[in-house]
């Protein structure tokens, strides 16, 4: 996980720099496509036999573009499943027994979001935007997490090739844990900071970027990264190929509960409060649908 996460520092800091670079040479910027626009994606996978699992994903992302602005309204989600068999022989002998077998199911990670956002673009380099978000990820201890946002942002770079934008946010986050913590409050003020970078590396592969860091200013411990990047291949003008790596690390994680057990491995009937991994990854391989 150590690994993965300098990985993604490391991408952040090279797009950064072709950002850089990429203001000094001049562009013509591309005419504006007016309208509405709809992506969908979907991620499966299935294996049965001697091990069963499953994986299923589906994200769609609708968009209405005016002249100075834009709305964007955006759903999704990821649930794995896998079974374990138990196989056990009764009988009486190895040449006469019955085989049983026993299949447990279990959610192994599961993870849903919706959020809309309304742009203005009060120049050609800077915009105002509101939006919301709401999140669940009871795997990562979030069973419902609502930020509204409100702030301003630049669009550095704007052309056919290259598009480089920030933004800048105040937030309000109503939070509920699948574990309560005593120490943290369910209603907070915050702030954000966003970064949207798109390249378009051949004439059939892109490359995005986009970062998402929250600071929670009631407990200034509490800093969450969003870090997605992905590298869509085009199939068609309507379908592609969409591989990308989601990072999320959050530097005060939530609880969980753990039962107690003495050395000799006796249940004391209590349970005890530790704290969750701070990295979670998804890797996914998405086919994309643009209308």
């Amino acid at each position: 996980m150590l690994r993965i996460a300098r990985a993604g520092g490391a991408l952040s800091l090279a797009l950064t720099g072709v950002m850089l670079c990429a203001h000094a040479l001049s562009a013509q910027d591309g005419q504006k496509e007016l309208g509405w626009f709809l992506t969908s994606e979907l991620t499966a996978v299935w294996t049965a036999g001697n091990s069963e699992s499953n994986t299923f994903g589906l994200a769609s992302s609708l968009r209405y573009v005016w002249e100075h602005a834009q709305v964007r309204f955006e759903a999704g989600g990821v649930r794995a499943e896998s079974s374990l068999t138990t196989r056990t022989a009764v009988g009486t002998s190895p040449d006469d027994f019955t085989l049983e077998e026993e299949t447990v199911t279990r959610k192994t990670a599961e993870a849903y979001y919706a959020r809309g956002r309304y742009d203005y673009s009060v120049s050609s380099r800077f915009f105002v935007f509101a939006g919301a978000d709401w999140l669940r990820n009871t795997f990562a201890g979030i069973d419902s997490r609502i930020l509204v946002a409100v702030g301003a942002g630049n669009a550095w770079l704007d052309t056919d090739r290259l598009r480089f934008k920030t933004d800048y946010s105040a937030t309000y986050t109503f939070q509920e844990d699948v574990v309560d913590d005593p120490f943290m409050k369910a209603k907070f003020p915050g702030l954000r900071f966003t970064y949207d970078f798109w390249s378009k590396l051949t004439s059939s592969t892109d490359l995005t970027s986009v970062l998402i860091t929250d600071w929670n200013l009631d407990n200034t411990d509490d800093v969450r990264v969003d870090l997605t990047n992905a590298l869509p291949i085009a199939i068609s003008s309507a379908l592609a190929l969409k591989p990308s790596l989601q990072l999320l690390w959050r530097n005060d994680p939530a609880l969980t509960e753990v039962a107690l057990v003495e050395s000799d491995g006796t249940p004391t009937g209590d349970m005890v409060l530790v704290p969750l991994n701070k990295l979670d990854s998804f890797f996914t391989l998405a086919l994309v649908v643009k209308l």
